[in-house]
């Protein structure tokens, strides 16, 4: 994890340093059972492992927590996000979490430590060899939470190989002008901007040059 990162994850912490710990926790007993519950009231937020958060994090909203309890876990949630790769759930599942809490309407101040947050997150993915599925996860996740993904898309733009990962994570659906991240189903707007930035001039020129057709 970069610096950078670790800083954006600091300014997340901050931004949400005056929710209140939760005195409960509501939850389906299929999704999280009362030992879940317990762990998830009395262990200091930084201290929950991502165990002890999955269940909740891949429930709420649906069958788990409320808003409230959701603001105050979430610099954790995307701590855990931003190092353990393998852990569910995926990005686009916390992204749609915090669409639900309303990202649209918050304070600017939250929406842009958030902002920075998932900019440094590509950045970081960038510095990666075979990062194209988890470029491709993270921008699906964006398509839940920014109208306008070009700022993100510009940064992978000028990344060279990463481009090239990205893209071929896509190449072949990209032939029936859609993407191959199932989650793009339920964000048609998004997951257009994405296939016409892929087909634009400029990307399709970066990708003969990458294959040495140009």
């Amino acid at each position: 994890m970069s610096p950078a990162l670790h800083e954006a994850i600091e300014g997340v912490y901050d931004a949400f340093s005056k929710v209140p710990r939760p005195r409960s926790v509501e939850g389906c007993p299929c999704c999280i059972d009362k030992k879940g519950i317990s762990i998830l009231l009395t262990k200091a937020l930084r201290d929950l492992s991502p165990e002890d958060l999955t269940h909740y994090a891949s429930s709420v909203f649906l069958t788990v927590g409320t808003l409230d309890d959701f603001l105050y876990f979430l610099p954790r949630i995307l701590e855990i996000l931003a190092f353990d790769h393998d852990w569910w759930p995926d990005p686009e599942v916390v992204a749609l979490a915090i669409n639900t809490a309303g990202f649209r309407s918050w304070p600017d101040s939250r929406r842009q430590v958030l902002s920075q947050y998932f900019n440094e997150i590509i950045l970081d993915l960038l510095r990666t060899e075979d990062c194209g599925s988890e470029l491709d996860s993270w921008i699906c996740a964006l398509g839940r939470l920014f109208d306008n993904l070009m700022p993100f898309l510009s940064i992978i733009a000028a990344s060279g190989p990463r481009l090239i990962e990205f893209y071929e994570v896509n190449s072949q659906p990209l032939l029936q002008g859609r993407l191959s991240n199932a989650f793009w189903d339920d964000e048609p707007e998004a997951q257009g901007q994405v296939v016409n930035w892929f087909l634009s001039e400029e990307i399709q020129r970066a990708i003969q040059v990458a294959y040495g057709l140009a």
